[in-house]
């Protein structure tokens, strides 16, 4: 009994000790983890907090950025926010050329067709220059009623008309959108094929969108696709194109003759450069024929940039029976052409006239020779006598008598190279044979031959370094060193060997207006009378449409005439709009394209 008691005892305190220590435990548990879990609550507070800080932080901004972006221009057109449904196209941003996003928003439809046939009417290279920063700004094209299709096809026509390759390259790159323009897309493609390089040709089909539908380039896309050794692709594809379009006979047979379904080749096509390629891949060398290749430029250019007229011309030489000799010369003909269209190289055209055969009695009579020989036996024996001739005087008569036939028979571009390059060499030995005049026309085909890639040429007015003058950030040292220009000109004009023009009028005055001091000779052609800016554009600007007022400016560019007596007034009238419109950018490009080379 006692024993049972003891155990209950220690039973009970065993049981109130296990009790005690789960109420204790219960009640503080909850204690630590409300602590704990509003740590972790506001540790990830925080975080996230930070996360948010410096999410952008390192990131570029871009032209997406809509609460930061700034796209005001000159204070007006400010509500250029960017929303999801818009489209948007081009390539400089507007904050570089200071057009606004949404700037044909305001341009109403009567400004904006006469904007669009003055570009597809002139050639002019100031024009064209200041075109090219409003086309291609990024622009919103949800501003046109029809979200910008017939703008770009415009632009397309505009880059084509302008042969604007680099420009399109980068456009085509940079834009989704326009390749739905099929246009454009089969221009590249055909420019490049007609270069010889096809592997850039296919580039430009590979970027085609899949929803565009046009069986040219549908063909582009089975070539490319059997160029890169996808047989199976390219007929797959040939399939599919059949089963929507009709593929014209010649194209499918040169297809099934490539890929070994057929061994017929077909017959031949020259209408392209794409039916060209396809049938040259198919014939055999001794069938090609250069006039196959004289129906347009981009023919002619593969011609010579596909290396066929090299190998051509090599067979043709090494032939001597009459019937060749014709052909010789009929190539030689064609070749001619093609060098005076800068297709082929002129130097190239004399080392074939070195390879003719003449006699020793030719030569020596070769006044009479030439009368009975036709082109280019002609421009042959003339080049190999003055090249011949020993006596400086007989020479220049010679070189004299092949730059009149070259040029009557319209090859100006073979003529003036040999003309120049041989009183070059005759000049700096027997300078006395050259009258003043003719050394003259030699010095200043001496300083064009060598203007590629100039921006200035000191020995016009307009053309010279003082346009640096009118181009903000001139240190002092150039612009001292370049108004030493007037003195120069003052001078010759003094002396009267530089006689001005119109567009060194313009030019003075423009000096005059950014306050240079001219000497008298020039002085004197400053423009007097008040500048004032043409109605229609004066109305835009009082109604603070500076975009409208642009366009409008460019319209009024694009009819200037150099030759026409108002030139300087509406030179300066252009630069005045400029300057109310704070398009200090567009006035330097304008002043460097309308006064170049």
């Amino acid at each position: 009994m006692i024993l049972l008691l003891q155990l209950s005892k220690r039973f009970l305190i065993f049981f109130v000790f296990i009790f005690s220590f789960l109420i204790n435990s219960s009640f503080s548990e909850p204690k630590d983890i409300w602590k704990k879990s509003k740590e972790i609550k506001l540790q990830e507070s925080e975080e996230k907090k930070i996360i948010k800080d410096n999410s952008n932080k390192n990131l570029p901004q871009t032209i997406f950025d809509k609460e930061k972006l700034d796209l005001s221009v000159n204070k007006i057109n400010q509500s250029d926010k960017i929303n999801d449904n818009e489209i948007i196209f081009g390539l400089y941003e507007p904050q570089e050329t200071s057009i606004s996003l949404n700037f044909w928003s305001v341009i109403n439809q009567n400004t904006y067709d006469r904007f669009i046939e003055i570009l597809l009417q002139r050639n002019k290279k100031s024009l064209i220059a200041l075109s090219e920063r409003i086309l291609f700004t990024k622009t919103n094209l949800s501003s046109f009623p029809d979200k910008g299709t017939k703008h770009l096809e415009f632009i397309t026509e505009w880059l084509i008309k302008n042969q604007k390759i680099n420009l399109a390259d980068k456009v085509v790159n940079q834009n989704k959108i326009i390749n739905n323009n099929s246009k454009l897309i089969k221009y590249l493609f055909v420019h490049y094929l007609s270069n010889g390089q096809i592997d850039m040709a296919c580039n430009y089909i590979n970027l085609k969108n899949a929803l565009v539908q046009n069986v040219e380039l549908d063909k582009f896309k089975i070539f490319c696709l059997l160029n890169n050794k996808k047989i199976k692709q390219a007929l797959s594809q040939l399939e599919l194109t059949r089963e929507t379009n009709s593929l014209d006979t010649f194209f499918i047979e040169k297809i099934n003759f490539l890929t070994g379904i057929s061994e017929s080749k077909g017959t031949k096509n020259f209408d392209n450069v794409f039916n060209a390629h396809l049938t040259l891949k198919v014939i055999n060398d001794d069938e090609i024929k250069f006039e196959d290749f004289s129906k347009n430029k981009n023919l002619r250019n593969y011609f010579f940039k596909s290396g066929i007229a090299n190998k051509l011309l090599e067979e043709t030489m090494k032939k001597s029976s009459p019937d060749e000799k014709n052909k010789l010369n009929e190539l030689v003909i064609f070749l001619e052409r093609s060098a005076n269209d800068d297709l082929y190289q002129s130097k190239k055209i004399l080392e074939i006239y070195k390879k003719y055969n003449f006699s020793f009695n030719q030569l020596f009579r070769v006044d009479d020779a030439v009368k009975n020989l036709k082109r280019p036996e002609s421009h042959a024996i003339l080049y190999q006598a003055m090249l011949l001739a020993q006596n400086p005087e007989m020479k220049i008569k010679i070189l004299n008598s092949l730059r009149e036939k070259l040029i009557l028979n319209g090859l100006a571009k073979i003529a003036e190279p040999v003309y120049f390059s041989e009183l070059n060499k005759i000049s700096s030995t027997r300078k006395d044979l050259i009258d003043k005049n003719l050394l003259k026309e030699i010095e200043i085909y001496n300083k064009n031959k060598n203007k590629n890639g100039q921006e200035f040429d000191n020995n016009f007015i307009y053309t010279s370094e003082l346009k640096k003058l009118l181009i903000k950030g001139i240190d002092k040292k150039n612009k001292k060193k370049i108004l030493k220009l007037l003195s120069n000109f003052d001078k010759k004009i003094k002396d009267k060997t530089y006689k001005l023009n119109n567009k060194d009028i313009a030019l003075i005055n423009l000096l005059k207006r950014e306050k240079i001091d001219l000497p008298g000779s020039l002085a004197k052609f400053v423009y007097n009378q008040r500048v004032y800016i043409p109605n229609d554009i004066f109305n835009a600007l009082e109604k603070k449409s500076n975009d409208d007022a642009l366009l409008k400016t460019l319209i009024f560019l694009g009819n200037l005439n150099e030759k026409d007596d108002n030139y300087t007034r509406d030179i300066l009238s252009i630069v005045k709009v400029f300057d109310k419109i704070k398009q200090n950018n567009f006035k330097e490009i304008f002043i460097i394209n309308e006064f170049s080379l």
